[in-house]
């Protein structure tokens, strides 16, 4: 009966554990976008390429959680829909103006995935702080038990 108790109190711990390790996931995808973002912004100002050669040049960026499929590119499944659907909006957008309509175009893509950026980290924190000591105090809660 021991080994089941001390089982179930590990097992919690990491559930707790998976819990934070997605939270910090989802965080470190909206990052990227932001970096990408500001990627495509740094090539257009000093390189100005076509899209095709921006595109290319990104993907040897060697990003995680951002995939080039030919001229699609899409963030990972772990980017909310909304985040999906802004960062196809802003890659569907490029080559479409001159370049200082373009470079505005990143700025302000830059700034909406900052903003996001920043409430997402805001929310990740508490979402973790709370994973953390509900995983504890339960693992703590069946030691005590059935101990």
């Amino acid at each position: 009966m021991n080994i089941v108790v001390i089982f179930s109190a590990v097992l919690l711990l990491v559930a707790g554990g998976v819990d934070i390790y997605k939270q910090k996931r989802k965080t470190c995808a909206l990052d990227e976008v932001v970096r990408f973002v500001l990627f495509v912004k740094s090539e257009l100002h000093y390189r100005t390429p076509d899209i095709e050669n921006l595109f290319s040049s990104a993907k040897k960026q060697n990003y995680s959680y951002i995939t080039f499929n030919k001229s699609v590119v899409q963030p990972d499944a772990l980017c909310d829909e909304e985040i999906k659907k802004e960062f196809t909006e802003f890659v569907g957008r490029l080559g479409t103006t001159d370049t200082d309509g373009q470079l505005a175009l990143c700025d302000e893509y830059a700034n909406r995935f900052t903003e996001r950026l920043t409430e997402r980290k805001l929310k990740e924190k508490s979402k973790i702080q709370i994973s953390a000591a509900l995983s504890v105090l339960s693992a703590m809660c069946v030691l005590v038990l059935f101990m």
